[in-house]
């Protein structure tokens, strides 16, 4: 069965409604016999693209050539991909026989928007504080720099 969801809007003074709510209805409408739970809870952007391209095109490659210096020997961004995720995105489960609690590495489709910018820079500020390297932040002008290259690419 498939998981039905809606983007609401509540704004002040105003009644809360969903977004798109012919479409909504008909998903629920086409849902099977049955009672259901239907829960309200803000909503959180995921990580975006521009983000990821930030943390595989830059950080981890730039952080991958500062931990070799340091000694390491990673060979691929894969590598170092399970390195700082096992070092910054933990996230604690329970073993509800034992009681233990483990820690397993955190999948990055599961972060946030704000998971992603402190995940990369705990990563910057590692690299500055242990591997004297420097990682540079994203560039707020990114979508202008690449109009104004591809304008130049065209023209030439």
């Amino acid at each position: 069965m498939k998981k039905v969801t809606a983007i609401g809007i509540k704004e002040e003074g105003k009644p809360f409604r969903v977004v798109n709510t012919k479409v909504f209805r008909a998903d629920l409408d086409s849902l099977p016999k049955g009672k259901y739970q239907i829960i309200a809870e803000k909503y959180k952007r995921k990580a975006s693209p521009p983000q990821f391209r930030y943390l595989y095109g830059l950080v981890y490659p730039l952080s991958m050539i500062a931990l070799n210096d340091a000694g390491y020997e990673f060979v691929n961004i894969d590598q170092v991909d399970a390195f700082w995720k096992s070092m910054f995105c933990l996230k604690e489960v329970l073993n509800r026989e034992t009681g233990e609690i483990m820690k397993i590495p955190m999948s990055k489709s599961e972060f946030m928007t704000i998971d992603e910018m402190t995940y990369c820079d705990a990563i910057r500020n590692y690299c500055s504080e242990y591997l004297n390297a420097e990682i540079p932040d994203p560039d707020p002008n990114w979508k202008s720099n690449k109009n104004r290259i591809n304008g130049n690419t065209r023209e030439n």
